[in-house]
């Protein structure tokens, strides 16, 4: 009960937690960043004269939308544009693929591996000993990923419609 009040008591995590979600789809990129950026610094954006760092980061946000970044934000795309422009060997090895966790043959990983969502930041698994990893908190934290549009959360755009995935790495 503690923890549920605790919760409610702070609005912010409460929009963010349903902007993460998708809940606010409904407001446009730049009233979502105008009331984000309102609620951390206390003060109303400039978007249309960007002064500031982060008035000008929100207006490329806005402004920017080269259909490159979406390739760019994936991890498993990027690393064939990297390949090209640098080199292969640049490149950590992918180990698989998969659209979901259940289609992971754990046998077939060795004994120490890094799951990653390739479409958002923290959806990160590391298992520095198969014998020790929990399947079960695992599959949890890389479900949980899979649902959640990260492009939502700070309406960067170049993640609205990258492809949710998975991959393994060494």
């Amino acid at each position: 009960m503690n923890s549920i009040i605790n919760f409610l008591s702070q609005p912010r995590k409460i929009v963010l937690g349903l902007c993460s979600r998708g809940f606010l789809r409904f407001i446009s990129d730049e009233q979502y960043l105008k009331m984000r950026l309102e609620d951390l610094f206390g003060s109303k954006p400039d978007l249309e004269n960007p002064r500031t760092f982060c008035e000008k980061l929100q207006w490329l946000k806005l402004h920017d939308r080269n259909p490159a970044y979406t390739a760019m934000v994936d991890k498993y795309e990027v690393k064939r544009h990297v390949a090209e422009k640098i080199g292969e060997q640049y490149i950590i090895p992918t180990i698989g693929v998969w659209d979901s966790f259940d289609e992971i043959d754990f046998d077939a990983l060795p004994e120490q591996f890094v799951l990653k969502c390739t479409h958002d930041s923290g959806g990160l698994v590391i298992c520095r000993d198969k014998s020790n990893f929990d399947m079960a908190k695992a599959r949890q934290k890389i479900n949980r990923s899979l649902k959640r549009n990260y492009y939502y959360l700070g309406r960067e755009w170049p993640y609205k419609n990258v492809k949710p995935r998975i991959i393994a790495e060494k």
